[in-house]
């Protein structure tokens, strides 16, 4: 077998292994991974570049490595994002959805708020994958963010503060959602049902959910299924940061 067949293989391998352990393993070693994978792939390419005759057919191996590109750039596509925020650049495909800074700052107010005071809460925030589907399933707001009116949907008793708010750009779309929940084995038995819910629609769409524990107040992030537990305030905003790019 050609060594570059060997390398493609490689590259394949590493990719699909460290998706599939992104849910089980910490967020520093699927860095790891990915970075391995960025490695190889430049090493790749140097290689095509710099052997170009080498005993094989330069459009076949083409065709090999054209689902690489593909794959890389899932791998890599929060990173691609924040390099292209960096550099100023704002195209549409690049970001997801836009929230302006001072939504950011209500939704964070609102957040701290139900925080400090252990009301439960669970808060969706639409990125590029449409959630139409479960917007339906609750109860039509269409607002601005507001700290006060996101505060006071989840207070306890309520007719809407059981399900999710679902958030649309700078508006509050709609209240009281259902999401089903994760079917992941591997989720701790001490979360609840909103917990499983964030993750669970993490998992099938690429939405950030805020989550708000009413037995501890911790807050909670869940993205691309994964979920990190008790969060500080200023976490709260790298994230939003970081995942709503502007």
């Amino acid at each position: 077998m050609h060594a570059i067949d060997i390398m493609i293989i490689n590259i394949y391998l590493l990719a699909i292994f460290a998706t599939s352990i992104k849910q089980k393993t910490s967020m520093n070693i699927y860095r790891l991974l990915k970075l391995f994978v960025v490695i190889f792939f430049v090493m790749l390419i140097l290689m095509i570049i710099v052997y170009p005759n080498d005993q094989f057919n330069v459009y076949l191996t083409l065709l090999k490595i054209a689902p690489l590109f593909i794959l890389f750039v899932i791998i890599v596509q929060t990173e691609v994002r924040l390099v292209a925020k960096f550099l100023g650049i704002r195209w549409g495909l690049l970001q997801a959805n836009t929230i302006e800074e001072d939504m950011k700052i209500e939704l964070v107010k609102s957040v701290d708020y139900l925080s400090n005071r252990k009301i439960g809460a669970l808060i969706t925030l639409e990125r590029a994958v449409t959630m139409d589907e479960f917007i339906s399933t609750g109860f039509p707001i269409k607002a601005p963010i507001n700290a006060e009116l996101l505060s006071t949907i989840f207070m306890p008793n309520t007719p809407l503060h059981d399900g999710a708010v679902i958030i649309k750009g700078n508006h509050i779309v709609s209240a009281g959602c259902y999401f089903p929940p994760s079917e992941n084995n591997d989720i701790p038995k001490y979360l609840g049902s909103r917990h499983r819910a964030g993750i669970g629609i993490s998992e099938i769409t690429d939405a950030l959910t805020i989550i708000v524990s009413e037995e501890t107040g911790f807050i909670s992030i869940a993205v691309d299924g994964h979920l990190d537990q008790d969060i500080s305030k200023e976490s709260l905003i790298l994230y939003l940061e970081k995942y709503l790019q502007h």
